[in-house]
């Protein structure tokens, strides 16, 4: 069963592998809580869309799960405000890292239908001392989940199947039996069609076979 969080584990190993930002990259069980050196990733997954395929018969889903990675940048003071230019220069090329790492990837794609959509949006904080750059790209991932992957309904088995065979074309139209095996199906006599109430072949099945 495919799931947002399993998709959002492996694409943070995707982005630790490509060495994207130093590996400084944490999804939302590893977000550090001091310091840390820049640049820096967080993966979190905010939003899952849930679409059924229809009303008839077992559950089934189109799933579209929102990745959402969040860039970060630092750029020390430069002349003449030069520190936001540098801190947007940088934040773009960690998307583009990032879209190839993450876009049609195989540990990825083997999950997915396909990834319907890409969002991004970049800010730039150039009030204090220091220029900081934050990026927040959204990639969508589009699953299948189906009955198999919710409660299970459990049946009982069938061990024995039997199949008797009261023919249409009347063979007897004046006989009465007992105890047919389909009794709301007789005619009653005389008839001039059946089924006539006697099972002209039968079948017994034990299971499992």
């Amino acid at each position: 069963m495919t799931q947002t969080a399993e998709l959002r584990d492996l694409t943070v190993a995707a982005l630790k592998a490509s060495n994207i930002a130093g590996g400084n990259v944490y999804s939302v069980r590893s977000w550090p809580t001091t310091a840390m050196s820049y640049p820096v990733i967080y993966v979190k997954t905010p939003i899952e869309d849930r679409e059924s395929l229809g009303p008839n018969g077992a559950p089934q889903y189109k799933v579209t799960s929102t990745i959402r990675i969040i860039a970060r940048v630092q750029v020390p003071p430069q002349a003449n405000d030069a520190g936001t230019a540098v801190a947007e220069a940088a934040l773009e090329s960690l998307k583009a890292q990032i879209e190839v790492a993450v876009i049609n990837n195989p540990s990825i794609m083997v999950l997915l239908q396909q990834f319907p959509f890409t969002r991004s949006e970049m800010g730039i904080n150039s009030e204090g001392s220091q220029a900081f750059g934050e990026l927040a790209l959204d990639i969508g991932m589009e699953f299948y989940q189906g009955p198999e992957d919710f409660y299970p309904i459990v049946g009982t088995p069938i061990e024995e199947l039997t199949l008797d065979a009261d023919l249409t074309n009347v063979t007897d139209p004046s006989g009465t039996y007992p105890n047919p095996p389909f009794p709301a199906s007789v005619t009653p006599a005389p008839r001039t069609s059946g089924p006539d109430g006697r099972a002209e072949g039968g079948l017994d099945i034990q299971l499992p076979q």
